[in-house]
């Protein structure tokens, strides 16, 4: 009994040691353990990036992620998370790899889900559902592509001076269901099929709906950008178009304008120092 009490003690002791809270990102603790284990889920990834600060540096990315979300008005419970570690199971290309990742964790599922599945979940989401759709985010390059649009509408002829004016390059594309995207109009290029079947018919789609010399009249939206595109002329099934492109604000600016105003607390002085020394990016964070 007593050699049960003083077995029970010490393995208390140990894992509570084991869960020492290293770090703090806004209200999200990370322990000891949490980044041993996500050292060992990046060693499967990159073999030899094993390492406590790299563990760390990936921990505080997702989790950074994690506040920012939260401050948007979302909510990360375990049922989402639930959710999530479904999506992977479901959707994953590469079942070897998250085995193997599953197999660090063992019974672990709690830890799984907190420092495999909630990092997943949060920079899938800030990226895809926030960044990319937010008009608030890309306002500045919807508004200059919205007034292109309005310009040319009025003038399509104008189409290449009034991008010039503003600072927009052009180009002159043919559209073909079968080949895809490709320059046009350019001897010293051999013409070979180019990328985006997929997209090519969705300009197509549009470019079909106007006559000859004519804008499309509104912007089309791509994952990167905005379009802008006036049907030139028609050669057989394929159309050659006059296109101007938008780029969206660039993720990693947006993100540590955001990123910046999360607390960031580190009890270890040598990891942290570590970190400070091998990742560019820790020292745009607001350590305390």
């Amino acid at each position: 009994m007593v050699k049960k009490s003083i077995f029970s003690i010490l393995a208390f002791i140990f894992l509570t040691g084991f869960n020492y809270e290293i770090c703090a990102i806004g209200s999200t603790a990370i322990s000891e353990r949490d980044i041993s284990l996500r050292a060992q889920v990046s060693e499967i990834y990159y073999p030899g990036s094993g390492k406590n600060y790299v563990g760390l540096a990936q921990l505080i990315k997702g989790d950074l992620s994690l506040e920012i979300l939260k401050s948007l008005g979302y909510k990360i419970d375990d049922i989402l998370l639930d959710g999530e570690a479904k999506r992977i199971d479901d959707n994953t290309k590469a079942p070897e790899v998250l085995k193997k990742i599953k197999d660090v964790y063992g019974q672990d599922r709690e830890a799984y889900l907190r420092t495999f599945v909630k990092i997943v979940y949060a920079e899938r989401v800030l990226y895809s559902d926030i960044f990319l759709k937010s008009k608030e985010i890309h306002k500045e390059q919807y508004l200059k592509a919205g007034n292109f649009l309005k310009s040319v509408l009025s003038s399509p002829k104008s189409f290449k001076k009034v991008a010039k004016k503003i600072g927009l390059e052009t180009a002159t594309l043919k559209l073909s269901l079968k080949k895809g995207i490709m320059p046009y109009g350019d001897k010293r290029m051999k013409e070979e099929p180019g990328a985006g079947i997929d997209q090519a018919k969705r300009l197509i789609d549009s470019v079909s709906k106007i006559k000859k010399g004519e804008v499309y009249p509104a912007l089309i939206e791509w994952s990167e950008g905005y379009q802008v595109i006036r049907l030139l002329k028609k050669e057989g099934e394929e159309f050659i178009i006059e296109s101007a492109s938008i780029p969206k604000r660039n993720y990693d600016e947006w993100y540590w304008g955001q990123a910046p105003k999360i607390p960031v607390k580190i009890n270890d002085e040598a990891l942290k120092q570590e970190l400070l020394k091998e990742v560019s990016w820790a020292r745009k964070l607001k350590l305390d």
